[in-house]
Order: structure tokens, then C-alpha cells, then sequence
């Protein structure tokens, strides 16, 4: 399932482009921005927690960096960063619930599977 904030981003990447900056998902109750109304804009997509995560095609963000924002932890979206490992380079993950404890985790292909704390320790389920 191709979700439709997706669309411009597949034909930026069949011209052979890349999109400017990170790819950014919101997950969770985020309303969907029109970032392609904009040139050069940053990619923005919002994927509600409910939605079937293991059939969203996540094929455009091969080799990209994204960085994924929540409100708190969920299996939903511990399913949604394990499929972002198998096509993203870096996934960085802000969580807003762990805030101030740290700011977040990263991941970086190439390295180990683990996650990198980003702003000190993870409070509560860690990803």
C-alpha cells in the first residue's frame, strides 16, 4: 500500500533524484502535510498508528535518511522501525514521552542492530 504523502516522493526518486534533507514520518495523530505544494521542501509524511504498518510499501526510502517522531511507545511502532531498517541507511526515532530523559535513539546501517541512545538514557520499553 502506497500512501499517498508517498506519491511525489516515488517520482522524485524515479527521476533519479534525491529529496532535499531527512525524510521525516509522523506517527501517530499528526495531520499529513502537502509537502510537495513546495519546492525543495522536506519530505513529511504522517502515518496514523492504526494503519496497517506491515503493508505500507516503504520501498521510496531506500538508502534514505528518516527520521521518525511519536508521542510514546508502541508495538505499532516498533513493527514500523523494524521495517525502516530493511530499507532506510539511518533511522533516527524521537519519542516525545521520553523527553527529558533523552531525546531519542538512532540507527545506522553498517553498524550493529542496536540502537544508539541520542540526549542520555531511554526511560520505560526502549526500541
Amino acid at each position: 500500500m502506497l500512501l499517498n504523502a508517498m506519491k511525489p516522493l516515488v517520482e522524485i526518486r524515479m527521476a533519479g533524484r534525491l529529496p532535499p534533507g531527512d525524510v521525516w514520518i509522523f506517527f501517530g495523530d499528526y495531520e499529513q502535510v502537502k509537502w510537495w505544494q513546495w519546492s525543495d521542501a522536506s519530505v513529511e509524511i504522517a502515518i496514523l498508528e492504526t494503519s496497517p504498518v506491515s503493508r505500507i510499501d516503504l520501498r521510496p526510502l531506500v538508502g534514505l535518511k528518516v527520521c521518525v517522531m511519536a508521542k510514546a511507545w508502541s508495538e505499532p511502532l516498533a513493527k514500523l522501525l523494524d521495517r525502516l531498517k530493511q530499507y532506510a541507511c539511518a533511522v533516527e526515532l524521537f519519542v516525545i514521552a521520553w523527553i527529558p530523559e533523552t531525546i531519542g535513539v538512532r540507527w545506522d546501517r553498517g553498524q550493529s542492530d542496536d540502537w544508539i541512545r541520542i540526549g542520555g538514557p531511554v526511560t520505560g520499553e526502549a526500541a
